[in-house]
């Protein structure tokens, strides 16, 4: 088990199975819980909120997540001289961004795997601002908690004022830059979770380790191919389903580049999806080492698990 970091608020998501009972059962901080959604657009959804509270390392809610859910993305813990309901207000600025096209997205920045990279996106300025009243973050990392303080990198000069209301913060050019490890951990994870409801039969024979290691491998050659740009939800989605159904590297095969160089990447990969499912008519440049004989090597033609 983890050793607990000093803290003295906890930023729980209650929306996780069991989460909010388990904190109302156990933490005897539960009665000074403050919603983070309460006086937003969200307050509707007050019962999946995430919330903002007191705590310490003695709680026993803290001892059973470390105990019981050990790998849980389950919050953030806090130092800081503010209350509960002061802490709530200033997040509450940071619940929504705008992304690069000016779109008001939510912004999940108590998940572990997402803020990390945030902090290290962020300049001076608005690192600190991030932190706001909190001194220090402590975040679940590999082996126990990697903490984040707020004087590790001073602000700019500028005029301090209070954060306007969300979304006020917008994602620019160098922040897509420094998010792209973040951009790529999504999207493998999104293509893989596509590729087990099209095409599950024919991922049985990996475990869900082997499973990722391809589809990440997939994902960064096609970035690869595509200037080193990463690609689209649905190009990763059509390219890896080709790879695991019908042949581990199209992108070795001379037709397919024929139909790259006529049609761009997002034509031919929509094209060759009527050969996905082991409907290619040969096995060229199928590796046996990226793809263990699975039944998309089967001499008979399948269909997919999908219409």
């Amino acid at each position: 088990m983890s050793t607990l970091p000093t803290c003295t608020h906890i930023l729980l998501d209650t929306a996780l199975p069991e989460m909010r009972q388990q904190w109302y059962r156990r933490s005897p901080h539960s009665t000074n819980s403050v919603p983070l959604y309460l006086g937003t657009p969200f307050a509707h959804l007050l019962e999946v909120s995430p919330i903002v509270a007191s705590t310490s390392p003695q709680d026993p809610f803290l001892h059973w997540l470390m105990t019981e859910r050990p790998s849980l993305n389950w919050g953030l813990l806090l130092e800081s001289p503010a209350t509960p309901e002061e802490l709530a207000a200033h997040y509450r600025r940071w619940l929504t961004l705008l992304n690069p096209q000016g779109d008001e997205v939510l912004f999940r920045f108590y998940d572990p795997d997402v803020l990390p990279y945030f902090l290290d996106a962020f300049d001076g300025h608005e690192y600190r601002q991030w932190f706001g009243p909190s001194r220090a973050v402590h975040y679940r990392s590999a082996g126990g908690f990697t903490v984040r303080h707020a004087a590790e990198r001073p602000a700019e000069e500028r005029a301090q004022a209070p954060l306007p209301a969300a979304p006020w913060w917008k994602i620019q050019p160098r922040h897509q830059r420094a998010l792209r490890p973040l951009y790529r951990q999504e999207l493998i994870g999104d293509t893989q979770q596509r590729l087990l409801l099209e095409a599950g039969a024919w991922l049985m024979h990996l475990d869900s380790p082997s499973i990722k290691a391809r589809v990440a491998d997939a994902v960064d050659r096609l970035t690869a191919l595509n200037a080193d740009t990463l690609p689209s939800r649905d190009e990763a989605a059509h390219f890896c389903l080709l790879a695991v159904t019908s042949c581990s590297h199209p992108e070795r095969r001379d037709d397919f580049r024929q139909d790259l160089a006529r049609h761009g990447l997002t034509a031919t990969l929509a094209n060759w999806q009527a050969h996905a499912y082991g409907k290619l008519p040969d096995r060229h440049h199928h590796d046996p080492v990226w793809l263990p004989e699975g039944p998309q090597m089967g001499p008979a033609s399948r269909e997919g698990t999908h219409s």
